[in-house]
């Protein structure tokens, strides 16, 4: 026996090597490592440890964006993970284990395989870290798989590298969108499953909701920990040109995770006109294409991104509060058009002194310099101040197929007089290069008070790709932007469901376990 200690070396699918670094220790340990623990998630290993002592333990992955975290243990069995390690070289991890009386402090290196071809080429175009969010960057991504999509989200970091990833392929299909709840829980759906993991890939539960119900697009935590959840549900018409139509996507469900069960659900078509279809150019059934919620903790309230009709407010009690949408088409609300009318919700647009544009702006036909609303949009979030932020995809701006951009942009809704004025925007002015006809995401990021845009899918001819630009909210100019050049390796990169990589949402997270 040596006075570092006692090494039984058990490697799974790895090579793991011990350096000692300057320490005086006698203290007795043994570690076992294991890559890839759970099989989904290549970039993290587990540490199991046996120590003669009580310790708690450090780790920490060396490289230019370290990553560290502290673990408060005081036991002689440690399981400790080790997230965001770097593909295809032999990881330098830091190990420090303190227990009363001393430290003990060794260098492990455990080597790991290269990430799949078909991830795609990461190019950080500007960086600012001083005046940036902390934390790296969370991507909602999924991959061409002939028809499918395999849903693999990732994180990288400062450097393009990506250090963290989990392979959902054992789906079968899209399972999004990716999230870590308030605590650390990976949350994401399929159509009727719910998955939640650590940061590991472990599995922590696995949930299959009615298949009267599918969901779709978002899922949100609510403050009481249930879910919000965007669904289609079975057997529900809607009666377009005399005739009763199969309806998708339109209602809401919240999901109490603990009991698995739903507790409540909204129909959107209650309170909407069905029959306004301007904007659905597919098919007659996707009247509304709800593809994003907002929770309002102030009146405990829902706004709906619905990508055909627009912004939608709703009570928890299921009544229409406001439509921000052009005023043009309205009519009654239900399945049958046998409602109320719609007319009265929708917000008008005014300027900065609350007048209200010209009537051409109210009906969407023209922008002002300082009026446009979203079209097409996804991720409505709240701001502090109460203002609405959302990604303006552009989609069929002004009901025409020609004017080609996208934009964050924050509006300020006074609920009382039913307006709507325009606050903020930004990427109007990057045109053609930052138009993303589909997904795309935006995040209010609370610490340096900056807008993280993300258009999702970027066509330049053949090439697609797609950037995540990091905004300063009060000077507009870009702290960070980084550009995910797809390659679309297992789809015929056409525009079919599919048939090419997309980024569907990105998030500043902390990469922690």
């Amino acid at each position: 026996m040596t006075s570092k200690g006692i090494f039984r070396l058990v490697c799974s699918m790895v090579f793991v090597q011990f350096l000692f670094s300057s320490c005086s220790s006698d203290l007795n340990y043994s570690i076992e490592t294991t890559l890839n623990p759970y099989k989904i998630s290549p970039l993290t290993a587990v540490l199991n440890i046996d120590v003669e002592k009580p310790c708690n333990a450090t780790i920490k992955v060396l490289g230019k964006t370290p990553v560290e975290q502290t673990f408060e243990f005081n036991a002689t069995k440690l399981e400790i993970p080790v997230i965001g390690l770097y593909p295809d070289i032999n990881n330098k991890v830091v190990l420090t284990l303190d227990y009363e009386g001393g430290q003990l402090i060794d260098t492990i290196k455990i080597k790991t395989g290269n990430t799949p071809s078909h991830f795609p080429r990461i190019t950080i175009n500007k960086l600012n870290r001083d005046e940036m969010e902390p934390g790296i960057h969370a991507c909602d991504i999924h991959f061409a798989n002939n028809g499918k999509f395999n849903s693999g989200p990732l994180i990288f970091d400062d450097q393009g590298q990506v250090r963290w990833y989990l392979d959902l392929s054992f789906a079968g299909k899209m399972v999004s969108p990716f999230q870590r709840l308030k605590d650390g829980t990976v949350l994401m759906v399929s159509r009727h499953v719910i998955y939640e993991f650590d940061m590991l890939g472990k599995p922590l539960k696995e949930t299959k909701i009615s298949t009267n119900y599918g969901m779709h697009h978002d899922v949100l935590e609510l403050p009481n920990g249930n879910l919000l959840i965007c669904v289609g549900k079975r057997n529900n018409f809607i009666k377009l040109d005399n005739k009763l139509v199969a309806s998708d996507s339109d209602h809401i469900i919240e999901f109490d995770r603990k009991k698995s069960r739903i507790v409540r659900e909204w129909d959107l078509a209650k309170n909407l006109d069905v029959s306004r279809n301007d904007l659905n150019f597919f098919r007659p059934r996707d009247w509304l294409h709800m593809n994003g919620l907002a929770f309002d903790q102030s009146d405990n309230s829902i706004i709906v991104s619905g990508k055909n009709q627009g912004l939608i407010k709703i009570s928890w009690n299921d009544n229409l509060e406001w439509i921000m949408a052009p005023k043009r088409s309205w009519g009654k609300s239900g399945r049958e058009g046998k409602g109320f009318e719609t007319k009265p919700y929708l917000l008008t647009a005014v300027d900065s002194e609350g007048k209200p544009y010209d009537k051409a702006v109210q009906d969407g036909r023209v922008s002002s310099e300082e009026f446009d609303f979203p079209w097409g949009m996804h991720s409505p979030v709240f701001m502090p101040n109460g203002n609405l932020l959302v990604f303006d995809n552009g989609t069929f701006r002004h009901f025409e197929n020609n004017i080609h951009y996208s934009r964050a942009v924050i509006y300020k809704i006074n609920k009382k007089d039913k307006t709507t004025e325009q606050m903020w925007q930004y990427g109007k002015e990057r045109g053609q290069e930052f138009f993303s006809a589909i997904v795309s995401d935006v995040d209010y990021l609370v610490n340096s008070n900056n807008v993280l845009v993300t258009s999702g899918y970027l066509k330049q001819g053949t090439n697609l790709s797609a950037k995540i630009v990091e905004v300063d909210y009060e000077t507009s100019k870009e702290v960070f932007e980084a550009t995910l050049h797809f390659k679309s390796e297992n789809g015929n990169k056409s525009s079919s469901w599919g048939q090419t990589d997309i980024l569907y949402r990105s998030e500043r997270l902390e990469l922690k376990y």
